[in-house]
């Protein structure tokens, strides 16, 4: 009888098998009080190898300044922060309707042993801030929006976003809603993990 470990690893499993031991290997432990705080407050943040997604995500962009705009920004800010790691001057704006996220958004950050100045929280319309925010400021946007709104916040990341960042949509939005222009250089990667991760980088 021949030793598993003697196939070929591409041969060892389907993508079920590996999207267990891939989610084995994080450790959640940075990321599992602020899901679980906003799960007690009704939403539903990234699992761990989404959050483990966006942080590699944010290192390969080198992001510097972020927005997420997301129900509970706690796990995505996490993740940000902990791809540029401490002392880089990274900073996250975090955007939702509901201000008992934020204060867990804070809490989580503060734990992780964050400063205050490493995120900016904002109680209003995700939206319509993003519309006020200064174009061309951000390495980094975040969201996770309904269905109906992708549109509009893709128009908009073209304008946030400077030349090499990357709009992460938090659910399976590939293709793209009509109405959605992108310039040519633009790409779009969908990566299965969670419920989906929808990738445009600018």
């Amino acid at each position: 009888m021949s030793d598993s470990t003697d196939v070929p690893a591409t041969d060892r499993s389907g993508p079920g098998g590996l999207a267990r031991r891939s989610a084995e290997q994080v450790d959640d432990s940075l990321y599992a009080v602020a899901r679980a705080d906003a799960a007690e407050l009704g939403a539903v943040s990234p699992d761990p190898l989404t959050a483990e997604a966006i942080r590699l995500i944010a290192r390969l962009t080198g992001a510097r300044a972020a927005v997420c705009l997301t129900p509970a920004p706690g796990v995505p800010a996490l993740a940000i922060l902990a791809a540029a790691g401490p002392g880089a001057g990274t900073v996250v704006t975090c955007i939702t309707e509901d201000p008992h996220h934020l204060d867990a958004a804070r809490s989580a950050l503060g734990a992780a042993g964050h400063p205050a100045s490493a995120a900016r929280y904002i109680a209003a319309r995700p939206l319509e801030v993003a519309d006020k925010l200064a174009d061309g400021a951000y390495d980094l946007l975040v969201a996770d929006v309904p269905g109906h709104s992708v549109s509009r916040v893709v128009s908009r990341a073209q304008k946030l976003l400077r030349p090499g960042g990357a709009l992460v949509l938090l659910g399976e939005h590939a293709p793209l809603p009509e109405g959605s222009d992108l310039p040519d250089h633009a790409h779009i990667t969908m990566l299965p993990v969670g419920d989906g991760l929808t990738v445009v980088t600018l």
